[in-house]
């Protein structure tokens, strides 16, 4: 099945970002992973949203909503006594119109919560407990559709841009893994006298 030009423009820009955004979630096989992935992905995700909430979208976008999972992260957290995220930037874009580079991520990690959905349920979490936000995810991919089938109408549209767009998401979430990874590390580490 050939995709459409936009879609496999952005594809081809962002397979590095991509890949090693993947790797960087990793395959969490314990519920510490677990936990670690989910302060990764709130840590990411909570800011861009909040971001995302305040801007204006595309006309040709007109009768999409962007599939937003702030309150089903904030109930996982909760259900895994696992703290709200600190200290990451707020997220900015790159200059230029490239929101649909954004979206592009955002709506595309539907597709891979299906996987991730799958990991978490075999750790004894579901749609209501734990992994809200991939259930969500995963039962939505109704919002690709309507944001892939309409992001080919965008006339104001960049190509350059919405690659950078995407990338930076990207980039701003391996950020927030690494964070994630890193403040976990500490949290390790034996006190010193």
């Amino acid at each position: 099945m050939e995709l459409p030009p936009r879609r496999t423009a952005l594809k081809e820009a962002t397979s590095q970002a991509h890949a090693a955004l993947d790797a960087m979630v990793g395959n969490f096989k314990t519920l510490d992973d677990y936990k670690r992935y989910l302060t990764g992905i709130a840590t990411f995700r909570l800011p861009v949203e909040a971001w995302l909430s305040q801007t204006d979208l595309p006309a040709e976008l007109d009768g999409y909503q962007p599939h937003m999972v702030q309150s089903e992260l904030e109930a996982d957290l909760a259900d895994l006594d696992t703290a709200r995220p600190k200290n990451q930037p707020a997220f900015h874009p790159p200059e230029g119109e490239g929101v649909v580079g954004l979206l592009y991520v955002l709506e595309g990690s539907s597709l891979g919560a299906r996987l991730l959905a799958k990991r978490a349920e075999a750790l004894g979490l579901s749609a209501e407990f734990g992994a809200r936000h991939l259930f969500s995810q995963a039962r939505n991919f109704s919002s690709w559709r309507a944001f892939s089938d309409r992001m080919e109408n965008v006339r104001v549209y960049d190509d350059q841009a919405a690659a950078r767009w995407a990338n930076t998401a990207f980039d701003y979430a391996r950020s927030a893994f690494e964070s994630a990874l890193n403040a976990n590390c500490s949290d390790r580490r034996p006190h010193q006298l």
